[in-house]
């Protein structure tokens, strides 16, 4: 037993090195990359006592949107509302917290780096937990593991985010932290038998959910899932528990459920543009019905004339009905509301599946168009990457984009687990892993129609980034699973 311990202990530093040495080939040699702002960071330094330099502000075209990396700001008091503190985004948490160590440096810079390295050692950290929790007790099957997680979870399209403000990086990272401390507590419980830190395992998975559910708007969707799951999880430990601790983790979800409600509710402009996006960019997009469509929605058909048209065009470029107008307030803002999307969408099966067609046509994109060198490095924008990109690249031109794809990809796992969850009926570590598992699998479902339904048709490979995340999991499972069995037929032979 010592020796698989010490074995398996000395897979997990050859990982760790691996990965380490990875990160670094992507994200810290020189010249270092990152990606390009599109316009959506200002919404993290607004609240996050960030601003750009001087230089740039008096050279906008220093900053070049789109076109270059920036990777310093300067770090500016808060001048936010404590409501808006509270209620910002768990990465604004994140920069605060750099922040506060850079004054206390004398530094009044904020790099972006600085958050990959902390990405990336969370990361690293979360993926030790999870493949050391899954208690593979095969050498090869081990190493196996490790590798397809390699190649696949560090390529270099997911580790470029890193160096960057936007959302993607905090979403996934602190989804693998929830992952790992679920598999960190479920191996505490059932393998070690441990009750005396049964109060703290809890709470670092309502933690990690806490960042998760707060990393970015589109995660709200996974609140019940994760909520039920928590909630199972306190239920089972009841027992176990006392009164106080009980209440006091029932004190600590409820903060998790309200958290990115609040978010939610305090991002109005950005609710406008989406609201604007999923009828305009979405329903009446390529609509031979605009008028009858917008009456089925509840709303005026003659907003029909901006039919196909986004949030993000130039005044001019609309008919009417302009965005953040006060006509387009009293006309649509002021009528459209989820469940009229809902109801409408319901109504209309056919116009979903063909939204759905599309959404798959823009799956398992991870790389993207914008910038991912500076300015300083080269004057003319660089848009490709091809640092250990070999795995988003066969993704990318390989995997077929279709609903008949993805729907197998689910069906092959969902009733295989299932059979292992019923014929494990008595094995609660393996039920844990498989509810674990049906959690992100659900997390990842219900980003799929989240896009075009919330947001039409404008940065949909963007916003499916942690569908994909969650797929490639869904691929690592099967791949290893074939794998396995490939190992076990060859040692049947060799006997």
């Amino acid at each position: 037993m010592k020796v698989k311990k010490n074995l398996t202990n000395f897979h997990m530093i050859w990982f760790a090195l691996f990965a380490i040495f990875i990160t670094i080939g992507v994200l810290f040699i020189k010249p270092q990359v990152g990606v390009a702002d599109q316009g959506d960071f200002y919404r993290i330094l607004n609240i996050s006592g960030l601003s750009l330099l001087d230089s740039d502000i008096s050279n906008p075209n220093s900053v070049g949107y789109y076109d270059f990396i920036v990777s310093d700001y300067k770090i500016i008091p808060l001048d936010n509302t404590d409501s808006e503190t509270i209620c910002a985004c768990s990465l604004s948490y994140l920069i605060i917290g750099i922040n506060y160590i850079c004054k206390s440096l004398e530094q009044n810079i904020f790099k972006t780096q600085y958050l990959a390295i902390i990405y990336s050692i969370i990361y690293i950290l979360a993926f030790i937990i999870i493949l050391k929790s899954l208690n593979i007790k095969n050498n090869i099957k081990s190493i196996l593991i490790m590798l397809l997680t390699l190649f696949i979870f560090f390529d270099g399209n997911y580790l470029i985010w890193f160096n960057s403000l936007y959302g993607e990086p905090m979403m996934i990272t602190t989804l693998l932290l929830f992952i790992a401390s679920v598999l960190n507590y479920i191996r505490y419980k059932y393998v070690v038998n441990g009750t005396e830190k049964l109060m703290s395992k809890i709470f670092y998975i309502l933690f990690s959910a806490f960042l998760f559910l707060g990393s970015k708007l589109q995660v709200i969707t996974s609140l019940p899932i994760i909520m039920m799951f928590v909630s199972k999880i306190i239920w089972d430990n009841r027992y176990h528990l006392n009164k106080i601790k009980l209440i006091i983790l029932c004190i600590v979800t409820c903060m998790v459920i309200i958290y990115p409600i609040l978010i939610n509710m305090n991002s109005n402009n950005l609710s406008k543009d989406t609201q604007y996006n999923s009828v305009f960019y979405g329903v009446l997009n390529e609509s031979k019905t605009p008028e009858q469509d917008l009456i089925d929605l509840g709303l005026d058909p003659d907003l029909s004339a901006e039919a196909g048209k986004h949030a993000y065009l130039d005044s001019n470029e609309y008919v009417k009905y302009i965005p953040g107008s006060e006509i387009t307030d009293e006309k649509f803002y002021s009528k459209i509301n989820n469940f009229k999307l809902a109801k409408f969408y319901l109504t209309h099966p056919m116009r979903l599946l063909n939204g759905m067609k599309y959404t798959a046509s823009k799956a398992f994109y991870t790389s993207t168009g914008l910038g991912k060198y500076s300015k300083a490095y080269s004057s003319t924008p660089i848009r490709d990457f091809h640092r250990f990109t070999l795995w988003s690249s066969i993704r990318e031109k390989i995997l077929p984009k279709n609903l008949f794809f993805i729907g197998l990809v689910y069906l092959t796992i969902m009733p295989f687990s299932l059979y292992k969850y019923i014929r494990n009926s008595s094995n609660r570590e393996i039920k844990s892993k498989v509810l674990l598992l049906w959690t992100v699998m659900f997390i990842g479902i219900l980003q799929f129609p989240m896009p075009f339904v919330g947001n039409g048709k404008a940065d949909t490979a963007k916003q499916l980034f942690l569908f994909n995340f969650t797929f490639d999991g869904l691929l690592i499972i099967i791949l290893s699973y074939i794998l396995f069995k490939a190992n076990d037929l060859f040692k049947i032979k060799l006997k």
